[in-house]
């Protein structure tokens, strides 16, 4: 049996994020069983006055994205000229760059960890399950530097994925590239390989109205990722799931749970007591709704209103126009290397139910790097044209020439 994916529809930002937010729905109701954990024992009760709140912004929302988007595919109304192969996804200058950029971060971020820890030390953790100890090293004197461009390779495993799906390449660098994703995502976190995920899709059917795909494959990649996200889960936390009588799959589906369904709870609590939570910054919602202390992304919402008030209401609306806006505007260009700074925002608007991963230092580099790489090496292609052509123009005036392009020479 096959499934009809509207994948032009889904791979929208103001699509993407209501699924989610639905999801976080989804999963806080979803019953505990009396062995599952779900970031919290007493679930909130959604009363009117958090219904109406919560309805109101995940509609503002919604709204600002589908504008944004509609203004941004605007732009082009006639497609630019594509004929710059310097942004076409099979561009090896562009994937050579990032993938330098990328491995620069990783190699970076090694030499960090291992300053701090013998390799010894560090197998011992990840022995014992502890393997978040490594991603803490990281945080010790904590400053930005080449160790943030680690984020980046969200990139070169999207293109790298999108030619090995799509191409059959199975070159070095395509491999290099799905193993540098392993690493990262093992030293990082499990954001960079749902990130990747989004890109890679939103590549593989960019153009594309709708996809069908059997539900054999739909289950096999959903249980290929779950024990993916569960084994890296066990591996971060074993020792607190053994302590709590949880087995490899409960644990799994556990931390899927809480991490999913927890910032509804924090959103429909914290918007019943939105007045005394207001510009108050730090955990004060923790003192009015029950949730796991160690949880900490409990929902843009209730960050963002105890960050700046109710000044969020037309901060978020400009921030989710103008992402749309642009989001629009640059995959209306078609498949170019611009899809993926799109796919940083699509990942992005995914992460709304949870956190307002715009203002992050992550996104910021996904975003600068990912607009800002192509268009240095064009204007430095252009520049070294230019620069070439001059020469040529001067042998064509013998007799002198000058920039204002008057001649010299006796009068």
């Amino acid at each position: 049996m096959k499934i009809s994916l509207p994948v032009q529809s889904i791979f929208t930002p103001s699509s993407i994020s209501m699924m989610a937010v639905a999801a976080s729905f989804i999963a806080w109701l979803f019953p505990d069983f009396g062995v599952l954990r779900k970031g919290f024992i007493h679930r909130e009760s959604l009363d009117m006055t958090a219904a109406v709140m919560l309805f109101c912004w995940y509609a503002m929302i919604f709204i600002c994205f589908v504008v944004g988007q509609k203004l941004g595919g605007l732009v082009f109304l006639e497609r630019p000229r594509t004929s710059e192969k310097l942004f076409s996804l099979d561009s090896n200058l562009v994937y050579g760059s990032f993938t330098f950029l990328a491995a620069l971060g990783t190699g970076s971020t090694l030499v960090r960890i291992f300053s701090v820890l013998s390799i010894r030390d560090a197998l011992a953790f990840i022995s014992l399950g502890e393997a978040n100890a490594l991603k803490d090293t990281l945080y010790q004197e904590y400053s930005i530097g080449l160790v943030s461009l680690r984020y980046l390779v969200l990139y070169p495993a999207a293109i790298a994925l999108y030619r090995i799906i799509r191409y059959k390449r199975f070159s070095f660098v395509n491999l290099f590239n799905v193993f540098h994703l392993a690493v990262g995502t093992f030293l990082g976190s499990r954001l960079i390989l749902m990130a990747t995920i989004v890109t890679t899709s939103f590549l593989l059917t960019h153009g594309k109205k709708i996809v069908n795909i059997s539900f054999a494959k739909i289950a096999m990649w959903t249980g290929l990722m779950f024990l993916i996200l569960a084994a890296l889960n066990f591996s971060r936390n074993a020792d607190y799931y053994e302590r709590n009588g949880l087995s490899f799959g409960l644990a799994g589906i556990s931390e899927i749970l809480a991490y999913v369904g927890s910032p509804f709870q924090a959103a429909i609590g914290s918007a019943k007591v939105a007045d005394q939570l207001a510009g108050f910054g730090g955990d004060l919602y923790r003192n009015y709704l029950d949730i796991e202390v160690n949880l900490n992304t409990n929902s843009a919402f209730t960050l963002l209103l105890q960050q700046m008030g109710y000044l969020m209401w037309p901060y978020f609306a400009v921030i989710c126009l103008v992402m749309g806006f642009i989001f629009g505007a640059l995959a209306s260009l078609g498949k170019t290397i611009f899809l993926l700074p799109c796919g940083a925002i699509l990942y992005a608007s995914a992460e709304i139910w949870r956190l307002d991963l715009f203002q992050q230092g992550t996104f910021i580099i996904w975003f600068v790097v990912g607009v800002g790489v192509p268009s240095a090496l064009l204007l430095e292609r252009r520049l070294v044209r230019i620069l070439n052509r001059a020469p040529a123009r001067i042998a064509l005036h013998p007799s002198g020439w000058h920039p204002s392009g008057e001649e010299s020479g006796p009068a």
